[in-house]
Order: C-alpha cells, then sequence, then structure tokens
C-alpha cells in the first residue's frame, strides 16, 4: 500500500493538500483553491496513499469492533456512549431553558405587567440574535482550544444565564434578566447546535454517525417535550389564580431548570475530553482546514450555498413555530392546556423521528438525497394540511389539529441530519463545527425573521400557516436536478 507523503504538501500558511485528497468538488467556476484535487484519475491513488499513512500512524490501534479485520483498524470506545449521553442532555436542557415561557405564554402575560406576544418571542429571538453573532469566533475557539474548554465555558455562561432568572421575579428586573439568559444561551447554542455531527466523527464509527448525530439533535428537540409539560407546574390564568401564585409558579421553573444545567455542567467537568486518543474512521483522522479557508471553501461552493439557502427556508420557520404554536392554535379553540398536549406531541415526535431517519440513512447508503426530498414532500403535504383547517376549508377536529401540526413540524425536523450529512461532504476537509454552525446560522436567520413577524398585529396569526406551507414546498424544487457526493463515505468504506 502507498504511503502518504508531506513533501509535495503546500505552505503552513495554506491549506494542505494531505488533508484534503477527495474533494474535487471544492472547484467553483474553473478555479480551484489551493490543496483541491484537480482530476478524478487521481482520487484512487490519493485515497490509497491516505489509508496508508493512516494505517502507518495508527499500527498500534486495536481493532474493537471489527474482529481483527486488517482493513478497518480503527479504534473505538465504550466512553462515546458517556459523551452521547451528556452531551445530549445538555442540549435537551439548553432548549428547556431556551423556550421556556413560549410554552406558558397565556400565564407570562397575565402575571408579569409588561409582558406580552413580542416580549415571548423576544427571549426566543435574543438566543437566535446572539447565536448569528457568536458562532464564527466560537467556532474559531474550539479548533484553538479544543471541545472541552469551549463547552465548559460556553455551557457554564448558559448555567450563569439560568441562575439569573432565579433573582427575582420583580419587572422589569425580571423581564431583563431574561433577556440576558436569552443571550447567554446564544453564546453557548454554536457548541450544542452545532457539535453533533462534529462529536459523531470524532467518537463514532461510519455505520454509525448518522445516527448519533440524529440522537444528539433530537434530544435538543426533546427538551420541547419538557417545555410543553410546563403548563402542569405554571397554571392557567383564571378568576380563582391570582397573579402572584402564578408568579411563584414560574419561579419555581426557572429554579428546577437552573438546577438541572448546573448538574449537567457537573457532569462534564468530570469527564468530556475534546476527541478520543485513537479515531473511529480514516476520515475523522484527518486534519482539517482552518477557519478562514474554510470559509473561502463554503462560500466558493456554489452546491453549499444552495443547501445552506433551502435548509434555512425549510426548516427555520419550523423550527421556531413549535416553540410558539400556542398562537396558531388559538383560533382554533385550543387554549394553553389543550394546545400543551400538541406541542407535546409535536416535539416528542420530532425528536424521534429524526433517530429512526438517521438510522435508515446509515444503513440505506447512498440514497440520502431520495431521502431528503421524499421527507421534505411529506413536510409539505402536513402544513397544508393544517392550513386547510386555519382557513376553515376543512372542518376543524382536534385529530387533524394534532395529525397536521405533529407531522409538519416532525418530518421538518427529521431532514436536519441529512442536510447536515450532505453539507460536510460537499465541503471536507472543512471543520464539521463550523459547517454545521453555518447551517445553523441560516435556520436562525429565518426562524428570527419567522419571530419577528410576531410584532405585527394580527389576532388569528394567518401568515404563518401559508408561510409554513410555502417555504417547505418550493424549497425542494431546486435540489432536484443537483447532485450531491457522498465523500467521505466514499473514504470510509471503499
Amino acid at each position: 500500500m502507498a504511503q502518504a507523503s508531506r513533501d509535495n504538501t503546500c505552505p503552513a500558511s495554506d491549506v494542505c493538500d494531505f488533508a484534503s485528497p477527495t474533494v474535487m468538488h471544492h472547484r467553483e467556476g474553473g478555479a480551484a483553491l489551493p490543496a483541491i484535487i484537480h482530476h478524478q484519475e487521481d482520487l484512487n491513488d490519493k485515497k490509497e496513499a491516505l489509508r496508508g499513512s493512516y494505517h502507518k500512524s495508527y499500527n498500534i490501534m486495536k481493532d474493537a469492533e471489527s474482529g481483527g479485520d486488517p482493513s478497518q483498524q480503527v479504534t473505538t470506545y465504550r466512553s462515546r456512549f458517556w459523551i452521547l449521553i451528556v452531551f445530549s442532555l445538555m442540549n435537551f436542557v439548553l432548549n428547556i431553558e431556551w423556550i421556556m415561557f413560549g410554552p406558558i405564554s397565556e400565564s407570562m402575560q397575565a402575571a408579569f405587567p409588561g409582558w406580552d406576544e413580542a416580549t415571548v418571542t423576544l427571549t426566543i429571538n435574543f438566543g437566535m440574535i446572539t447565536y448569528i453573532v457568536t458562532f464564527i469566533p466560537v467556532c474559531w475557539a474550539v479548533q484553538r482550544y479544543g471541545l472541552r474548554a469551549c463547552l465548559l465555558t460556553t455551557f457554564g455562561l448558559a448555567t450563569a444565564g439560568t441562575a439569573l432568572r432565579c433573582i427575582t421575579s420583580t419587572t422589569p428586573a425580571f423581564t431583563i434578566l431574561s433577556y440576558l439568559c436569552g443571550i447567554a444561551i446564544g453564546v453557548a447554542s454554536p457548541v450544542m447546535l452545532a457539535g453533533p455531527p462534529m462529536i459523531a466523527n470524532e467518537w463514532f464509527p461510519v455505520q454509525e454517525r448518522t445516527t448519533a448525530t440524529a440522537i444528539m439533535l433530537g434530544s435538543h428537540q426533546l427538551g420541547g417535550v419538557a417545555s410543553y409539560l410546563e403548563p402542569l407546574i405554571v397554571r392557567q390564568p383564571d378568576p380563582s389564580v391570582t397573579n402572584a401564585a402564578i408568579q411563584h409558579d414560574v419561579m419555581r421553573l426557572t429554579y428546577i431548570g437552573a438546577g438541572l444545567a448546573a448538574a449537567l455542567l457537573l457532569a462534564a467537568l468530570v469527564y468530556f475530553p475534546s476527541k478520543p486518543p485513537s479515531s473511529p474512521s480514516i476520515t475523522s483522522s484527518q486534519e482539517r482546514f482552518t477557519i478562514l479557508p474554510a470559509l473561502k471553501v463554503l462560500v466558493k461552493n456554489k452546491k453549499f450555498l444552495l443547501l445552506m439557502v433551502t435548509y434555512g427556508i425549510f426548516v427555520g420557520p419550523a423550527v421556531v413555530w413549535i416553540t410558539v404554536i400556542d398562537f396558531s392554535l388559538l383560533p382554533l379553540g385550543f387554549h394553553q392546556e389543550k394546545a400543551m398536549w400538541v406541542g407535546l406531541s409535536g416535539v416528542m415526535v420530532s425528536s424521534l423521528l429524526p433517530v429512526v431517519v438517521g438510522r435508515l440513512n446509515d444503513l440505506l447508503r447512498g440514497h440520502t438525497k431520495t431521502l431528503l426530498l421524499t421527507l421534505m414532500v411529506i413536510t409539505a403535504a402536513f402544513f397544508y394540511w393544517f392550513l386547510l383547517l386555519s382557513y376553515g376549508i376543512l372542518p376543524i377536529t382536534d385529530w387533524q389539529v394534532y395529525v397536521s401540526a405533529v407531522g409538519g413540524v416532525s418530518f421538518s425536523f427529521s431532514t436536519m441530519p441529512l442536510f447536515m450529512e450532505i453539507a460536510i461532504d460537499l465541503v471536507y476537509p472543512s471543520p464539521e463545527l463550523l459547517v454545521t454552525a453555518v447551517m445553523v446560522a441560516a435556520d436562525s436567520v429565518t426562524g428570527m425573521i419567522f419571530l419577528l413577524l410576531f410584532n405585527i398585529p394580527d389576532p388569528l396569526y394567518l401568515w404563518t400557516t401559508y408561510t409554513l406551507t410555502l417555504c417547505s414546498s418550493l424549497t425542494a424544487v431546486p435540489l432536484v436536478a443537483v447532485s450531491f457526493p457522498s465523500t467521505r463515505m466514499t473514504i470510509d468504506t471503499e
């Protein structure tokens, strides 16, 4: 087997050719970036050289899962499941803290003077705005200082933010502290939301990679399940319930959230290394572009830009709609306690369906695009169904509201691991954290715009339904004629 050499690599200031053996698709407009392979006929030779270098560097590895098969000399560790559990639970709690006041919006507006729909959505929007501002510096910090240091710092900041809300229930101090908490959560979000593909790549073998990513992404959505159980703690406005009693319920809720965040921060302090001692796959062992060269690759790759815009428009509105779904359900006769079960069902299914889709994608390798387009069409059908109910074209029944709303949100969310997998392959070997962070920034921008529209007076919020329908239906069209590579899978499996 040929041995890889660094004799022909570019200077340290450039992107190394050794780090990018198979990214011919980075060429855009006829001009190639430094270190991009120019000819298809070089692919097999480069791939063999890469494998040779990998096995030479890791010839002391023990094959933990392949029974000593020399063609798969990679190492996995059981501690990867601890990493998966701790990170997933952190994502779970972060989402609870982020959307805490959405499911109890009626109670917040009744008990806290000055609170209205705009205030509730702004507590959520502050996190999204902060994410957009900070995700590039945070990605640089992760590459510079390692995942562990940045995870503990950013999640520690989010934990401190949740503690701020516990100080007082008096407005406007409580309102300001809630905004500050949203900002702290936004700083933690780049690592928590963009980290799953990177952690899956660092810790899990190729046959588990998409599944692990889906579990971590799904756990974030699963946090919404707990959020939609909040009406069991916070009472709904009622003549027999005083505002002071509701405020007491809300403060108890903030105490619980802060305690959970602190416990998980402690768990990460105990054990959460940046990466395992040895790599679980060939591609995970490879050096990645630094942030600035990687950003250039992303900006110049037209397919990636198309995918990013499509993802942002398709996923963004649906992801944030579930946090304020009460506003769309109220005109259909679903008040806070009844809407809770719609939101709860939607979040539960949408946290589990990505895992099923991720596992299916791992089993049906090479059919990611077909699976993605199928899920997009199904999503559009469900949102169109909800549109017909909202406009009174179909008779409103509870089961139809449940199925259409839950189906639209769940199938929309199930596409996320597929979008991430395609995006990372398109610009490999750009850092997974940066690629995912850019994708999440795209859905954050559209989600932020979607939430800002709630400032426009509309008691029925009918604009939300046709926005969701259009965003989910039109975005599938430009992807039909575009082909996408499977770069990492090709290297790891052939």
